[in-house]
């Protein structure tokens, strides 16, 4: 298997200005073709910093993907870098000055500008490889057993070049491919999932387990599993998934759900489409990310009605006919205040299901009875309600995040035990 490296130019993202999606997207790029990705680097716009990570590269894989830093500003220093680590000059290379001028002249440039003379300037012995989407090409040099490829740090410039010109490259060096299923659970911490699970996964017969690995995700609204295996075709594959998730099935069962998008919001909609039924939300402390997630979904206009952002009690009061008297009595976070948030949506958008959802998300506002992350949770199906609270730890926006997930987790489970129409 050809173990590779992959290399980030840029102060840009040392500073947290910009977020290296580029690495994310060659990681599964090489992956999917089988090829390993051993290491990942960050590195900023110092020349000796870029050679010094690159000869650590060259050390651990086989095949070395720099990208960032060739443009043609002062702080494009990549391939200077790089030929001198490499210690071969740098020289004109006509096929790149003549796409360079294409590009300018299209541009309405008679010449190309003097700091762009840099970009047809490639180390001796270099492969350029044609950038459809910018002025700066990619490189291919090899040195000894290891190849290095250079790509802008454009996202579009680095895919239009890895998917052209770079393609037969990676087919060359492509090893048994690489196959993953991602499961989808919320409602458990990673630690627990693992205490279920792996027990479970230890009596599975060995012509099941072998071969299959599996690592957790975890993330504030719930835990991936990733199975991966390797070699054969995706239909092997699939079979292979099935047979081990059949294996572990009850013990997933309270904690999966179904979602190509891995939101929750989306196997929310599948199963109000296969009950037949309609959903409203009233939302105080959520302030609208339930019907944000849910209208995220294509398709769900069939099934979700709206809502209120019940923030103010005389909302409550007025639009959802919560009680005057409840709020003075047991304050607006409270079990009683949830019920008629999840009624009130339901019978005043004439829906079958109906969330409500109050609580203290913080910094500000706790007391001893009721702290930050404090949050009552009403859901109405078919007239039926239960209210629950639950208690989440993090900032404003961990616990809003986690009070929507788990309300629809709510409403998920409900339909869930329900036939269709």
């Amino acid at each position: 298997m050809t173990r590779a490296a992959v290399i980030s130019v840029g102060n840009e993202l040392l500073f947290g200005e910009t977020v290296d999606t580029n690495a994310a997207w060659l990681g599964r790029e090489l992956g999917r073709r089988g090829i390993q990705v051993v290491r990942q680097y960050t590195v900023g716009d110092v020349e000796a910093d870029i050679r010094e990570t690159l000869s650590s590269a060259m050390t651990v894989a086989d095949l070395v993907l720099i990208t960032g830093g060739l443009g043609p500003t002062p702080d494009d220093l990549t391939k200077a870098a790089v030929a001198g680590l490499l210690e071969r000059n740098l020289v004109e290379d006509e096929g790149a000055r003549v796409d360079v001028a294409a590009r300018f002249h299209a541009a309405g440039y008679a010449e190309i500008p003097q700091l762009s003379v840099s970009q047809y300037q490639v180390p001796e012995g270099a492969r350029v490889l044609r950038n459809p989407e910018g002025t700066a090409p990619g490189l291919l040099l090899e040195s000894g057993r290891v190849t290095v490829a250079l790509f802008p740090g454009v996202p579009r410039e680095l895919k239009a070049i890895v998917t052209g010109d770079f393609a037969s490259v990676l087919d060359d060096r492509s090893g048994a491919v690489v196959h993953h299923r991602v499961v989808h659970t919320t409602g458990i911490f990673e630690t627990r999932l693992a205490e279920a699970l792996e027990p479970a996964i230890g009596d599975l017969p060995s012509s099941v387990r072998e071969g299959i690995r599996l690592a957790y995700l975890p993330d504030r609204l719930g835990v991936d599993l990733r199975l991966t295996t390797t070699g054969g075709s995706a239909e092997t594959a699939n079979a292979r998934f099935d047979a081990w998730l059949g294996g572990v099935a009850e013990v997933l069962a309270p904690w999966r759900f179904e979602a190509g998008s891995g939101d929750l919001a989306e196997a929310v909609v599948t199963e109000l489409e296969r009950t037949g039924r309609t959903l409203a939300v009233a939302e105080s402390c959520t302030g609208g990310l339930i019907g944000a997630r849910v209208t995220e979904i294509p398709g769900s206009s069939r099934v979700f009605v709206g809502g209120v952002i019940a923030y103010a009690n005389e909302v409550k009061i007025r639009d959802l006919g919560v009680s005057a008297q409840d709020i003075e009595r047991n304050g607006a976070v409270s079990s009683t205040v949830a019920r008629q948030l999840a009624t009130g949506a339901a019978e005043r958008l004439g829906t079958d299901v109906g969330i409500g959802v109050t609580g203290v998300a913080g910094p500000g506002g706790g007391s001893d009875e009721k702290p930050v992350g404090t949050v009552w949770i009403g859901v109405s199906v078919d007239g039926e309600v239960e209210t629950f609270v639950t208690h989440f730890p993090g900032d404003r926006g961990a616990v809003r995040a986690r009070a929507a997930q788990v309300a629809l987790a709510r409403v998920y489970r409900r339909l869930q035990s329900l036939d269709g129409d």
